[in-house]
């Protein structure tokens, strides 16, 4: 046993040489950076100072990067007397509301809305009701309205109530033109042809209220409007004024009803009854008819 941890354990001399080199070479590895001096210079503070600088760039762009919450100070509203169914951008703005409060009206505007009471302020959407609340007692509306639709003036009311510079004209729904419907207050050129276009297709109308009955129109428009529309077309429909739907409806044919109306395009009115015969389909027995349907 000993023998063979003695053999085991023993080294030659050419092994005990070769480990003493070994021990050797790494104690001069681990002593060599001590004793040998360092030839890069240390670096200055100029080497350095760049980076201060991308420092302090960095933290200014994070630092704008970062939302802020602090609310830009409005600036303090001019009260004044307007109306806002022609009130400008400008005019708008120094009352107190945001630009995009002031592009919701005009857009509210260029479509055919209009204010006609101080009220339809508040409904205006994106407007702070307190700003809206603010603003209502220096409102001054001016729709066209007829002498029975004025409002009960009410004391202490706050806002003036809405008055009429013109006096409109009472117009028959069944031989209203465009501009006799745009003369009307709350009616614009898209609800006139819209009206227009409504009475065509059911070849006129048979009632007052029929006119409700087209699209846009409000209850609240149709009660302003009211007092000046009237059916006098009540009896036999005119060849000068009627449309091809209201011809028909009266008992004339489809195609004598719409070769009066193309006559009436290319030659003018009718200057009588007997002008029917110039048109040449017309045939004696169908005119001795005709004349009993239809009016000058």
């Amino acid at each position: 046993m000993k023998k063979i941890i003695k053999d085991y354990l023993q080294f030659s001399k050419k092994e005990r040489i070769g480990l003493t080199l070994l021990l050797l070479l790494l104690g001069l590895f681990l002593y060599l950076p001590s004793w040998i001096k360092p030839s890069i210079p240390p670096l200055q503070h100029s080497d350095t100072a760049w980076l201060k600088d991308l420092e302090y760039v960095e933290m200014n762009t994070s630092q704008k990067d970062q939302p802020t919450f602090s609310k830009k100070a409005l600036p303090t509203p001019t009260y004044f007397s307007f109306d806002p169914n022609t009130a400008s951008t400008n005019q708008l703005l120094a009352l107190g509301l945001t630009p995009k409060n002031a592009q919701t009206i005009l857009n509210y505007r260029n479509k055919g809305g209009q204010f006609r009471l101080p009220e339809d302020f508040l409904k205006i959407w994106g407007i702070d009701p307190a700003v809206a609340k603010a603003l209502i007692p220096f409102i001054r509306i001016q729709l066209e309205r007829g002498p029975s639709q004025y409002p009960v003036v009410k004391k202490n009311s706050g806002y003036n109530p809405i008055y009429s510079p013109k006096k409109i004209p009472i117009i028959d729904i069944n031989s209203a033109s465009l501009e006799e419907w745009e003369s009307l207050p709350g009616i614009g050129p898209v609800l006139a042809k819209r009206i227009i276009k409504y009475r065509e297709k059911l070849g006129g109308f048979t009632e007052v209220d029929d006119i409700q009955k087209t699209y846009g129109i409000s209850d609240s428009l149709f009660g302003q409007i009211q007092a000046f529309l009237q059916l006098s077309n009540t009896g036999k429909p005119s060849i000068n004024k009627s449309s091809a739907a209201l011809l028909q409806k009266a008992g004339v044919s489809p195609a004598i009803a719409v070769a009066i109306v193309e006559y009436r395009k290319q030659y003018g009115l009718f200057d009588s009854l007997e002008d029917l015969k110039k048109i040449v389909f017309i045939q004696p027995a169908q005119f001795q008819e005709l004349i009993q349907l239809v009016k000058l």
